[in-house]
């Protein structure tokens, strides 16, 4: 079974991801995409490992590696800032929430205009004279 394995090196760009290049060693896609996320021109980079099988004619490909522009600030928030520690007997207990109703308010509302049963009356009343009509026009 021969299989041939290469990683992409993928930025996101304009809303979709753009193929920087294709790499066969793992470690040099890795650095390669720390160095163009460090580069701060690209809001995400990813590793892709591609696993080709040549036998079945098929390739898999998973993500090894992706970075956000969140991940950059988070890790930049976290080391600025010392985890605090609370002592457990200076914590609040949660309040509960009263319960809201879920079912919507049913307001009986008033149409205006004629009910169904008045428009049905009319309809054949309608047809019955039109009926009439054609009748009394065939008869002559």
């Amino acid at each position: 079974m021969s299989q041939a394995v290469s990683f992409e090196v993928d930025t996101y760009q304009n809303n979709r991801w753009v193929l920087e290049c294709v790499l066969d060693d793992k470690d040099m896609a890795l650095s390669t995409a720390k160095r163009l996320y460090d580069s701060k021109r690209f809001s995400a980079v990813r590793v892709v490992q591609e696993t080709f099988n040549e036998d079945s004619n098929s390739s898999r490909e998973r993500v090894i590696f992706e970075t956000t522009v969140a991940d950059r600030d988070n890790r930049a928030a976290k080391q600025q800032t010392a985890p605090v520690k609370v002592n457990r007997s200076e914590r609040k207990s949660l309040k509960k929430r009263p319960r809201q109703n879920t079912k919507p308010a049913t307001k009986t509302v008033k149409k205006s205009g004629p009910s169904l049963w008045i428009l049905l009356l009319w309809l054949v009343a309608i047809l019955a004279g039109g009926a009439t009509l054609l009748y009394y026009l065939q008869s002559l």
